[in-house]
């Protein structure tokens, strides 16, 4: 087999299992996603139903309030009794939410590093073979070899650089400039 179809079978394999990983990660973000929207659907609702509760509340001030001089004393318990629980399980679901954002986020980072770690794991690859074969020097290998690990070296630099941009913290030259000595 010569260099260039065990090369072929290196980057084929290595894309494979790129495109495999990718494949099970977006199910997962998917089902995640469903989710978080699901969960949003339903603070919603119990938004909506304690906006009820409130009118409710309100009105009976109003009407106490139009009928007599007196000072407010109006009984609501039964609407708090109902109240509670929706209240209870808005803080439960947005508590979740919270968390299942985070780990979506978390997974996007890993995913993004993982990119890099594939792309690094390809040249390395080829350098190596490259090296084996005489055709580089072991200088040029590990020049080269530190070019490619400088995007893994400094990952969340380059995060913070791009999300410096999205935020309009940042220029485009700016951003272009960062990541060009950044990677």
């Amino acid at each position: 087999m010569g260099f260039l179809e065990e090369l072929m079978n290196v980057t084929i394999e290595s894309i494979s299992k790129a495109a495999t990983n990718a494949f099970s990660t977006a199910i997962i973000s998917s089902q995640e996603a469903t989710k978080i929207m699901d969960m949003k659907k339903e603070l919603t609702a119990i938004s909506g139903e304690l906006d009820v509760a409130y009118k409710q509340i309100g009105e009976k001030y109003f009407e106490y309030n139009s009928k007599t001089d007196d000072t407010p004393v109006i009984d609501v318990k039964d609407i708090i009794k109902l109240m509670d629980p929706k209240l209870k399980k808005k803080s439960e679901i947005e508590a979740e939410l919270i968390l299942l954002e985070k780990k979506l986020k978390d997974q996007a980072i890993m995913q993004e590093k993982e990119k890099y770690e594939n792309e690094y794991k390809r040249r390395k690859e080829v350098l190596d073979k490259a090296k084996d074969m005489e055709v580089i020097s072991e200088d040029e290998y590990y020049f080269k070899l530190k070019q490619y690990s400088k995007k893994i070296d400094n990952f969340k630099a380059i995060r913070n650089v791009n999300k410096q941009y999205e935020l309009g913290i940042i220029s485009y030259e700016e951003l272009q400039m960062k990541l060009r000595d950044l990677t």
